[in-house]
């Protein structure tokens, strides 16, 4: 078709064309339902065309005009097979069938433009045009309407070749990797996460709800014991209400996975799997050797701390003044061990749940007296003023006091370590809703950013050379943690404090009748 300067259609154009010269003749012997589809197809900014009657005459509007940069009108009214040349040739089965009632669809047909320019996609659907007047079965022409999907191909192209890619990334990494969309259908996933949770090739699908894997999981028990579609759906509503979280499954063959899920973009779920069987067992080895290790210290050290305690007190005779002074070293010393394995056994006692916790109502700031009293002599030992902020009213709590004694022993003791002599560390008690806050404030170094993140795992010291007296086991935040977790509370360090440290700890009130 000629391609030069384009005169687009309007209705002036249209009514102004020869008709005469075609097979339909002048618009004024046309029959009404032509009037009415002519008005429909020239008052559409959508692209159609008509071929009309025996000779099939092709009627258009200008946006199908500018489709094919149809230059002349003269193809107004021809027959199709005169216009269309070698497409008519192709196209003249299927359309014959829809003047003889049926429906279809031209899919991804592409028309090229000139040089340099891009080649567009249509869709063109073809549907029968039954006759108003004669019989009443008889089809009088076809419409098609057209559909410019140039952009819907291009951006289903580039968004299977960013699958591609990234399965091939996914592919190449030890991690099991999902991808799962906001409705929990499965889009992508690694042969590592298929392996990871045992599914066979046939269980796994693209398209698939997620949740069906799931159920796949918990119907062999690696989701644990109770009824799969319970457990299940718990986990779906977690999900929905979550934007991230980690979860850990134990299978039944005995490995140990690490799943992190994450929402990314467009309301879908990342999901990542790791096999960590092999630190799980590593480290119950370790806490196994800590605990026996713990235990056979814990009797010695007793005795010679008790031994060294008589010497001491004269029991073996008078000592020379550098006899007195090894003593004293040792007796120290063996003190510190001895708590060191304390805190050890404490520490095996709350990773295993062995510890036992037992709850009674009482009044906090009794108990926060009580400790400030107990620690008043550390503190007055180095250099530190202890002082008591408490609530003018009782705050009951439903809680273990020799637990909480050791918490506070902990916060307490850190806090005079970490001030310069001279300073004071204030405890305060106060409520905060349906919560008792407690807060051991400080004025020394503070803690440094970058070990904030670790300051309540196993073993982590900050080394400051603000510390008076001998550094601790690393244990004792560690500790405070599990033990305020399985008291229903929670334990902090304020960020927002300018200088030195504030430690807050919150427990529920007790509820009362």
């Amino acid at each position: 078709m000629p391609t030069t300067s384009l005169k687009m259609l309007d209705r002036a154009d249209f009514a102004d064309h020869d008709w005469g010269n075609t097979s339909l003749g002048p618009c004024e012997t046309w029959s009404r339902q032509l009037h009415y589809m002519c008005d429909l197809i020239l008052g559409s900014k959508q692209p159609m065309f008509m071929l009309w009657g025996p000779d099939r005459a092709f009627i258009y509007n200008a946006a199908y005009q500018a489709i094919w940069k149809i230059s002349s009108l003269n193809t107004l009214g021809r027959p199709i097979e005169q216009v269309a040349g070698k497409i008519w040739d192709e196209l003249r089965a299927d359309i014959e069938r829809v003047f003889e009632g049926h429906s279809f669809i031209l899919s991804n047909f592409p028309i090229r433009g000139e040089e340099g320019e891009e080649t567009r996609y249509f869709d063109f659907s073809y549907t029968p045009i039954p006759a108003f007047e004669g019989q009443p079965d008889a089809v009088i022409g076809v419409l098609c309407i057209s559909n410019d999907v140039t952009e819907f191909l291009t951006s289903v192209a580039v968004t299977k070749e960013d699958r591609e890619v990234l399965a091939l990334t996914m592919d190449n990494v030890t991690e099991g990797v999902a991808l799962v969309e906001h409705d929990f259908t499965l889009v992508l996933w690694n042969q590592q996460f298929r392996l990871h949770f045992g599914y066979e090739p046939e269980d796994i699908v693209s398209g698939m709800n997620a949740r069906d894997l799931m159920l796949i999981t918990a119907r062999r028990g690696d989701l644990g014991e109770g009824d799969p579609e319970a457990i299940v759906d718990m986990l779906m509503r977690t999900i929905h209400s979550t934007e991230s979280g980690t979860l850990e499954v134990q299978r039944q063959n005995g490995t140990v996975l690490s799943l992190f899920r994450r929402a990314v973009s467009g309301g879908r779920y990342l999901l990542v799997s790791q096999d960590v069987t092999e630190a799980r067992t590593a480290s119950r080895l370790k806490d196994e050797l800590v605990s026996t290790v713990s235990h056979e210290l814990r009797t010695p050290l007793t005795a010679i701390s008790g031994a060294l305690g008589i010497v001491s007190a004269g029991a073996a005779g008078d000592l020379s003044a550098k006899a007195e002074r090894l003593i004293e070293i040792a007796q120290r010393n063996s003190e510190r061990l001895i708590a060191l394995v304390n805190d050890l056994l404490d520490v095996d006692k709350l990773h295993s749940g062995r510890m036992e916790f037992h709850l009674e109502e009482f009044d906090f700031a009794e108990l926060v007296q009580l400790s400030v009293e107990q620690n008043l002599p550390f503190a007055e030992r180095g250099g530190i003023e202890l002082k008591v902020d408490l609530s003018r009213k009782p705050v009951i709590v439903l809680s273990d006091r020799h637990r909480l004694l050791q918490v506070l022993a902990n916060l307490i003791s850190n806090a005079v370590k970490f001030s310069p002599a001279g300073e004071s560390v204030t405890v305060k008690l106060r409520t905060n809703g349906p919560q008792a806050r407690l807060s051991v404030i400080d004025n020394g170094a503070g803690v440094p950013e970058t070990f904030r993140d670790r300051l309540f795992s196993r073993f982590s010291q900050h080394d400051s050379s603000s510390t008076r007296v001998q550094q601790g086991t690393g244990l004792g935040l560690a500790i405070c943690k599990s033990i305020v977790d399985q008291l229903g509370g929670t334990i902090w360090l304020d960020t927002r404090t300018s200088a030195g440290a504030t430690f807050n700890v919150e427990l529920p009130l007790a509820e009362r009748t």
